[in-house]
């Protein structure tokens, strides 16, 4: 047995891996703007270093959440898709985009009304616990307001790559990371003439960041032509036409076969059997 018989065609490793490679990377990227933030914070001392991880474990647990929901639709948009359903594929994004929206509700919700107690869960057993949560409730405060956004994001972003479009979010993602070191930069340390905010400073560069990316990728979005529909009904529609435009042709012939008969066959309606007959006779004979 050939190896080609094992693995297959190198084509469609080609094809696998230009959508695989570009979707681990946009993944890692995306990622990288909350590790941003610990990193350009641990210049500020531990308490608020530990306050900034802890918060961005609770943002790490809403996109495994997210994520979850984004997979399930993303069967349906990619079947939807292979069949050039456009309606479906519209059907999947509503669904994706209002499930991710409530589910970033409730985590608003507990993350306002209950943001000290949810980030004492976390360091029950740290004694800084108290100094840890008041740095941690500063930051969490700022970036309760990326939660919207990074359900958006989300929900575009992984439409585009399950119809193949895995490019726009990977640019995206590392646009977001750069603006989101940026300003870091410049509103943590109190650089360029901007506030000193520290770890204030740190979620307000997270926040103008997600920010870019639901808005860059809806603007991507948009360039996107649907494909047609072709659903059930248009198809039963296209072969009903079709049988319609041909029935006219047989039935015609057949009516011209049967108004084309033959001398022999022309009935005597006035003349008896026996004369009839010798009739027939005579048009075949001449």
């Amino acid at each position: 047995m050939t190896p080609h018989r094992h693995l297959g065609p190198k084509s469609f490793y080609k094809t696998a891996l230009s959508i695989a490679v570009p979707v681990m990377l946009q993944g890692l990227i995306q990622n990288l703007v909350s590790l941003i933030d610990n990193f350009m914070v641990a210049g500020l001392g531990d308490m608020k270093m530990s306050g900034v991880n802890v918060t961005n474990q609770l943002i790490f647990v809403l996109f495994v959440a997210l994520m979850t929901l984004m997979g399930a639709g993303g069967m349906f948009m990619s079947q939807f898709n292979g069949a050039k359903d456009t309606e479906g594929m519209r059907q999947t994004f509503r669904f994706k985009f209002h499930t991710s929206s409530i589910l970033a509700l409730l985590a608003v919700a507990l993350t306002v009304f209950l943001p000290r107690q949810i980030l004492s869960v976390l360091l029950n057993t740290n004694t800084e616990r108290e100094a840890i949560v008041e740095q941690g409730a500063a930051y969490l405060s700022v970036i309760v307001l990326t939660f919207f956004p990074i359900a958006w994001s989300m929900a575009i972003g992984s439409s585009l790559r399950e119809i193949g479009r895995v490019r726009a979010p990977l640019v995206i993602s590392v646009a977001a990371t750069l603006v989101n070191t940026f300003f870091n930069w410049v509103l943590i340390y109190g650089n360029l003439g901007a506030p000193r905010l520290e770890v204030r400073g740190a979620a307000i560069a997270t926040l103008i960041a997600r920010l870019v990316e639901p808005t860059s990728s809806s603007s991507s979005s948009r360039g996107y032509t649907s494909p047609p529909a072709s659903s059930s009904a248009a198809r039963s529609e296209g072969t009903s036409s079709t049988s319609r435009s041909a029935r006219p042709a047989g039935s015609g012939t057949a009516r011209s076969s049967r108004g084309s008969r033959s001398p022999s066959c022309r009935p005597c309606p006035s003349r008896s059997s026996r004369s009839c007959t010798e009739t027939s006779r005579t048009a075949r004979g001449s």
